[in-house]
């Protein structure tokens, strides 16, 4: 794990519960950069949110599942103003409360945004009935619900999919066989790689793409990029390292080594 990861989101005292779930939200990284604040989280959180709202097409209906305070939202008006609807699912309403206040501000600003509907839901119990969507985004929450409870979450998620339709889920990687220690103290299970494989696919879904998203130390990136696209790669990236700041260089190198990253985002798909 490296030790650039945010202490402060790792030890956080606490940590907000509803049932088994932890409610313990990602970092407004909108907040944080107006405060002159580029934590590696909250890049990390700002670069997975910009890769699925470039791929959102117009016309796509988007389902954000355990939505939290809706951050997606600013990032899709920016770059997927043409987007059909969007469905925001989460259990708190304390979360779904917020997450309207930031609608209400955008509204404001902007006039108004493609339709938008929140909706109270644990997601690992029966939906209400929803239509199919061509992109569901699950970012860094899976990791908040036991083991069980998140393997439903999953298989309802891929069952809301229409065929075509995209999964992007992120959350950090464990090693090893469970039970393991959990690297963020805020978490309730740590998946492993092969875990979410296989369920997505038990789900039905195809893994199609895995990324990395935050990096673990400058070696073993270094030796991880040896290894995948041999020594040139390695002085690419220590050339990039004496110059480019150290926050946005893991976001950017983590995309690179997803078998040594400690935080993942897997593409998944509906076969059509």
């Amino acid at each position: 794990m490296s030790a650039e990861l945010d202490e402060q989101y790792r030890t956080r005292p606490g940590t907000p519960m509803i049932g088994p779930y932890s409610t313990n939200q990602m970092d407004d990284f909108y907040a944080a950069l107006a405060l002159g604040e580029a934590k590696p989280s909250g890049l990390m959180n700002l670069m997975q949110h910009l890769l699925v709202t470039e791929r959102c097409a117009p016309g796509a209906n988007v389902l954000d599942v355990c939505c939290g305070r809706g951050l997606a939202l600013p990032l899709l008006h920016r770059y997927a103003p043409n987007i059909a609807r969007y469905v925001g699912l989460d259990i708190s309403p304390d979360n779904l409360s917020e997450a309207r206040r930031r609608l209400t501000g955008l509204c404001k600003e902007y006039g108004s945004l493609f339709p938008v509907d929140f909706v109270e839901c644990d997601v690992a119990a029966p939906w209400p009935q929803l239509p199919p969507f061509d992109v569901a985004i699950y970012t860094s929450a899976l990791e908040h619900l036991p083991y069980d409870l998140g393997v439903m979450s999953l298989h309802a998620t891929a069952a809301a999919l229409a065929p075509g339709g995209a999964l992007y889920l992120s959350t950090p990687q464990a090693f090893g066989p469970p039970p393991r220690p959990l690297q963020y103290r805020v978490h309730v299970y740590e998946w492993s790689r092969e875990e979410v494989t296989k369920t997505v696919e038990a789900a039905g879904l195809v893994v199609e793409d895995v990324m990395g998203l935050l990096p673990p130390g400058p070696e073993q990136v270094a030796a991880e990029l040896t290894q995948r696209y041999g020594p040139g790669a390695v002085d690419w990236y220590r050339d990039l390292a004496a110059r480019v700041p150290k926050a946005l260089l893991d976001t950017v190198s983590a995309v690179a080594v997803p078998d040594q990253a400690t935080e993942l985002l897997f593409v998944c798909r509906r076969p059509s």
